[in-house]
């Protein structure tokens, strides 16, 4: 599915050092055509299946379709707009599903199998098939890349994030994935000590801060597998609003909710606010004088009159809507600022501030620099040298503070 693919562009996984890549034949009524498979989950689990004889038939004018003798995982990424020459997967009949006709069947969603090469004949023959075709589907083996020199330690870490995955990325892009796994998760893995909640809700809140949608997308899953619970994953995209605004954030929301119901997971999660319309900004008020200082105990009415209004949000929003909930602690929130700042670039002034708040509640300057340097191949290195300068400086400002 192309949505898979984006989904999976910069994470580029691969578990094995030599695989091969498998395209499936399609025997119909004594016709072979070639189709070119998904990487996902359902598309895997039919492929370990083959070779199939399917009874097809004829329905609604526009598939024809056959109910598989197992029952395959549905896949998170799912379409309701089916093109014509493509295979699909619906589990509401456990339907194994060639179209012919594009058409649009929401509410109901399938997940994207494969695409037929020869679509155009595929498509004219089975407009006039008549009720149903007799298919056998094979495997069609492809030649191997026996070229890849992925790290133990990067192809087992792929393995924990992604259980049981293998990417198409090794068949198109395979010296590119060499270097950029085992960069991204050996080198950097092995060179940062974190643990790993707090190493994957940095990821997370620094995709967030880049706009990188599609990685999110495909960590959000990763970051379960180590640990960081639905309430911190949805904590973590609730306070970026209050830094990336909801324009920015709102693709986010979605994609966590469509992750978290297709893993079983009940919306919505158990609430985590703890003030009301009454005493947000007192509170939010506390909160900033806890992690900056008593100096800002009287800063929501300070300020030039046509502009105090902000300093008020700030104290009744920013932290009385977003700081004072549970889910994540003082420690937690800034350090996941400090990635919202330091991903999205040019607000370095802020960005200082935060380095200095996180000091403030015991994230020291090593563990900054750790959370920089983990983030580095997601945001590449001009932004995270400037996050660097940014914690030099407020390094030296927390000390004269102290003095």
């Amino acid at each position: 599915m192309k949505l898979l693919l984006a989904v999976l562009l910069f994470t580029l996984l691969t578990v094995n050092c030599a695989s091969a890549s498998a395209g499936i034949l399609i025997n119909v009524d004594g016709k072979v055509y070639h189709a070119d498979t998904e990487d996902n989950v359902t598309a895997r689990e039919i492929l370990e299946r083959l070779p199939l004889k399917l009874d097809m038939k004829n329905y609604a004018e526009h598939e024809f379709f056959a109910e598989l003798p197992f029952r395959p995982k549905f896949a998170e990424a799912r379409t309701s707009h089916i093109k014509a020459g493509n295979i699909y997967y619906w589990d509401g009949w456990n339907a194994f599903v060639f179209n012919y006709e594009d058409y649009d069947i929401s509410p109901y969603k399938v997940v994207h199998i494969g695409t037929v090469k020869e679509a155009e004949e595929l498509c004219a023959y089975l407009r006039e098939a008549g009720e149903s075709v007799s298919v056998s589907v094979s495997l069609e083996e492809r030649g191997e890349l026996n070229f890849m020199a992925l790290s133990e330690f990067a192809k087992s870490f792929h393995e924990k994030m992604f259980p049981g995955y293998k990417s198409k990325f090794l068949e198109t892009d395979p010296e590119f994935i060499e270097r950029f796994d085992n960069f991204a998760f050996d080198e950097v893995i092995n060179q940062v000590d974190l643990d790993d909640k707090t190493r994957f809700m940095a990821i997370l809140a620094t995709l967030l801060g880049c706009q990188g949608i599609d990685e999110f997308r495909a960590m959000v899953p990763a970051a379960m597998e180590f640990g960081v619970s639905p309430v911190e994953i949805k904590e973590i995209v609730y306070q970026a609003v209050a830094y990336l605004g909801i324009g920015r954030v709102f693709p986010f929301l979605k994609a966590a909710n469509e992750i978290f119901e297709a893993k079983g997971i009940s919306l919505p999660l158990p609430p985590q606010a703890t003030t009301t319309p009454e005493n947000r900004r007192e509170a939010g008020t506390q909160a900033q004088v806890d992690i900056f200082g008593e100096h800002m105990r009287d800063f929501w009415k300070s300020g030039l009159e046509e502009s105090r209004h902000i300093n008020l949000w700030l104290a009744d929003n920013c932290f009385g809507d977003y700081y004072t909930r549970t889910g994540l602690n003082y420690a937690q929130r800034e350090m996941i600022t400090f990635c919202f700042l330091s991903a999205q670039g040019g607000c370095e002034p802020q960005l200082t501030s935060h380095a200095v708040a996180n000091m403030k509640v015991g994230n020291d300057k090593n563990f900054l620099i750790k959370i920089i340097s983990q983030c580095l191949p997601f945001i590449g290195y001009p932004r995270s040298l400037n996050a660097l300068q940014c914690v030099n400086d407020a390094a030296k400002k927390f000390e004269e503070e102290k003095k």
